[in-house]
């Protein structure tokens, strides 16, 4: 696991990629008696740096007495966890004979979002596991890799309608386009960033993510805190919010545009997300990365859960040099791949 990555994360920030094995030749977690399971043959502890570990007992016997695996989870990291992502090989392909009767493999706290393949998914607490708490499952395997589940809320910025509930509008570009290069008139970023959004949101949600947008339409405007706890109320864990930025005037010419990632430094490991998504972007839409900048102020990171990995992403200025790039055609959907492959490579790294 990435070092920073180990001592910036609190949990329920982003996804926590590694795990540990470790055996013992006695139970290893509170799980019923069920079959011929004694105990757990699985337990995974959720730790306070947001580190998942993996205990496996070969000693208990599989609860239908061939692979049938009982799983626990123990959350000890200080805050409350919607979810988390298994992998194993067949670990999902169930087959009627679930620990809880009837064919059920999830219990009465937890539901199952299966991949295609049966080799793995998303185990969702469905109330949330709270610190302390413990929940088991079952399952046709022990899982060989464990991650907390990857929710993300998308904000596009700014909307036509802000400006009667006192919110800023959108800007403006500085040049005109003809009709005959759409859209005709001024660039306008209350449209830009849902154009970026909607094409994003099914880029994520192909990489497994869930992902939440807070509008679809360019008329909708929401306060800053409804933003806020939009993705609070959706147990998000990382927030993207999407915006362009006015033009630059003559501070243009001392480099004063292309890409760059705002992050709140309150906000755990937001700078390393705010950095791979600033140099991504700017990659795919051939723009200059302008890196980085702090700003505990801005409301819209601010108001997101302590426990959330906040940033805002600034895809491009809305003048020279790189209006001419975003007006033309494609340009929306290469800066939606290019904050799509900043977030997988930041949840990777």
């Amino acid at each position: 696991m990435h070092r920073s990555f180990t001592r910036n994360l609190k949990i329920f920030c982003l996804l926590a990629s590694g795990f540990i094995f470790h055996s013992n030749s006695w139970a290893i977690g509170p799980c019923p008696a069920v079959g011929y399971a004694t105990s757990c043959s699985a337990l995974i502890t959720i730790n306070p740096n947001g580190s998942l570990k993996v205990q496996i007992d070969p000693s208990v016997t599989p609860y239908d007495g061939s692979d049938d695996t009982l799983v626990g989870v123990i959350n000890h990291s200080g805050a409350t966890v919607y979810g988390i992502q298994l992998t194993g090989s067949n670990i999902f392909g169930l087959d009627g004979d679930g620990a809880f009767g009837g064919g059920n493999y999830s219990g009465p706290n937890t539901n199952f979002i299966i991949s295609a393949d049966g080799n793995s998914g998303v185990v969702n607490f469905n109330a949330g596991l709270a610190d302390g708490q413990f929940v088991y499952f079952s399952l046709e395997g022990a899982p060989s890799q464990v991650k907390l589940a990857k929710r993300i809320t998308i904000d596009p910025g700014h909307g036509l309608s802000c400006p009667t509930i006192h919110e800023k509008l959108g800007a403006f570009g500085d040049k005109i386009y003809p009709a005959n290069n759409p859209p005709a008139g001024r660039l306008r970023e209350d449209y830009l960033t849902v154009d970026v959004a909607q094409k994003l949101q099914p880029l994520l949600a192909n990489d497994g993510y869930a992902v939440f947008l807070t509008k679809n339409n360019v008329n909708q405007c929401l306060p800053l805190i409804d933003r806020a706890k939009y993705a609070n109320v959706h147990r998000s864990n990382m927030f993207v919010a999407i915006h362009f930025d006015a033009p630059a005037g003559i501070t243009r010419y001392l480099g004063n545009h292309g890409s760059e990632g705002i992050y709140n430094s309150t906000k755990s490991d937001s700078y390393n997300f705010a950095n791979f998504v600033a140099q991504s972007t700017s990659s795919a839409l051939g723009v200059s990365n302008r890196g980085t900048k702090v700003d505990n102020d801005l409301g819209v990171l601010k108001l997101t859960s302590s426990r959330m990995t906040s940033i805002l992403i600034e895809v491009a200025r809305l003048s020279s040099p790189d209006d001419d790039i975003i007006h033309a055609a494609g340009a929306t959907g290469k800066a939606a791949n290019g904050i799509r492959n900043g977030i997988n490579q930041f949840v990777n790294q």
